[in-house]
């Protein structure tokens, strides 16, 4: 609870609203849920209707053409908590609902990581579950290149133990210095 009261959510490829709605449960003051698939999108638009959320949670349909993790968010849009879970096999979708399990490239994942410093706010967090070997392993790789940390939450399975793909996935806070944020315009 005290990881989202009082604070706003960023949910990147939010599905059906699952982890926008508990936040919101749990007191978050917002959520932005994000989505390419038009269907997810109006999963979570019926779900936070039907749990009462909708005056708090708002919904955005990302491109196809420009999918990148902050693409549908202002440039000034900042977040106190950034959480995803993200597709995490490195394979082309051939549908919309394949875009919920591939993201070719992990370009998904560099963008995320790319645009953290403008769209977190200070002392935010970032938590993300992934359940595969290489996209973790990636996410480590490519943390380490912005002079970010990653933290395994809850988890004391061995990476190297774990076959390419598993499940329960596992949750991974990306910890951004404070000297990488930028300053907000907002005044």
């Amino acid at each position: 609870n005290h990881v989202v009261r009082g604070r706003t959510v960023l949910e990147i490829g939010v599905g059906t609203g699952l982890l926008s709605l508990c936040a919101l449960n749990f007191e978050a003051t917002s959520a932005v849920g994000t989505d390419i698939n038009p269907a997810a999108l109006a999963c979570a638009k019926f779900n936070a209707e039907r749990f009462g959320w909708s005056q708090k949670f708002a919904l955005r349909l990302v491109s196809k053409t420009n999918a990148a993790a902050f693409a549908v968010i202002g440039p000034d849009e900042r977040f106190d908590l950034i959480i995803s879970n993200p597709p995490w096999v490195d394979r082309k979708p051939r549908n919309d609902f394949e875009f919920a399990l591939y993201d070719p490239g992990f370009e998904l994942l560099k963008t995320l990581l790319e645009g953290l410093p403008r769209h977190l706010n200070p002392g935010g967090r970032v938590l993300l579950a992934y359940g595969s070997v290489s996209s973790i392993k990636t996410l480590y790789s490519l943390s380490e290149k912005h002079g970010y940390q990653v933290k395994v939450i809850d988890d004391d399975r061995k990476l190297d133990d774990l076959p390419e793909e598993f499940l329960p996935g596992m949750t991974l806070e990306v910890i951004v210095p404070p000297e990488k944020l930028k300053p907000s315009n907002k005044r």
